[in-house]
């Protein structure tokens, strides 16, 4: 499977632009006054967005247009899109002055984001249903903004209903994390206990 940007629609368009204007308020040199009067503007904006009846999209994958992650109508969205590698997932993403942690350097936070997003899709893609218990991250070197950070994730083992996963991010050929997480499949009690009852993921999830 691939993750592919989704064909470039309203919503699409809306999150794209939500994204730069993240990108630019978090590095932009305007004055008081050019400052107030966007924001005026965006509050308009946001208070016309919110009259229509709020209608929430299931997420049935992690590829969904709405991922926190990769989604290409997500407001925040690092935009990490990625393609099935074997055992596993693997893509680039450059992260912006948005995400930055330490002066020049990507959020830690922001790396454990794409860690558990490719994981589970890591997980995703080699058959299961699944859910993080427990997430470990190891920073080896800063990972610096504005250059290509390529994310793998590939699940490493399987025991009952646990499933054992890895991931590191590498930049021009060096690793800068890594990451190790266990998940466990999802049975359709948990499913039916977690979500909430108008959101419940299309379909069963497999027997583990």
């Amino acid at each position: 499977m691939t993750e592919q940007p989704a064909a470039a629609d309203a919503a699409d368009r809306l999150g794209a632009a939500a994204r730069a204007l993240a990108d630019t308020v978090v590095r932009t040199g305007a004055d008081e006054d050019e400052l107030a009067a966007a924001a005026e503007a965006i509050e308009q904006v946001t208070d016309q967005l919110a009259e229509p009846p709020t209608a929430h999209r299931v997420h049935e994958t992690p590829y969904h247009p709405m991922s926190l992650v990769g989604g290409s109508a997500h407001p925040i969205s690092p935009q990490l899109h990625t393609t099935s590698s074997g055992d596993g997932v693997e893509g680039t993403v450059v992260l912006g002055p948005a995400y930055e942690g330490g002066p020049g350097l990507v959020h830690g936070g922001i790396l454990s984001l794409l860690f558990d997003h490719a994981m589970g899709q890591a997980v995703f893609v080699t058959g299961h249903s699944a859910m993080t218990v427990s997430l470990e991250v190891r920073y080896l070197a800063p990972t610096p903004l504005n250059v290509p950070i390529t994310v793998r994730a590939r699940v490493s083992g399987r025991e009952r209903r646990k499933v054992f996963v890895t991931s590191e991010t590498t930049v021009a050929g060096r690793v800068t994390a890594e990451a190790s997480g266990v998940f466990v499949q999802l049975t359709a009690a948990n499913v039916a206990r977690i979500f909430p009852a108008n959101r419940v993921p299309q379909g069963p999830p497999p027997s583990p």
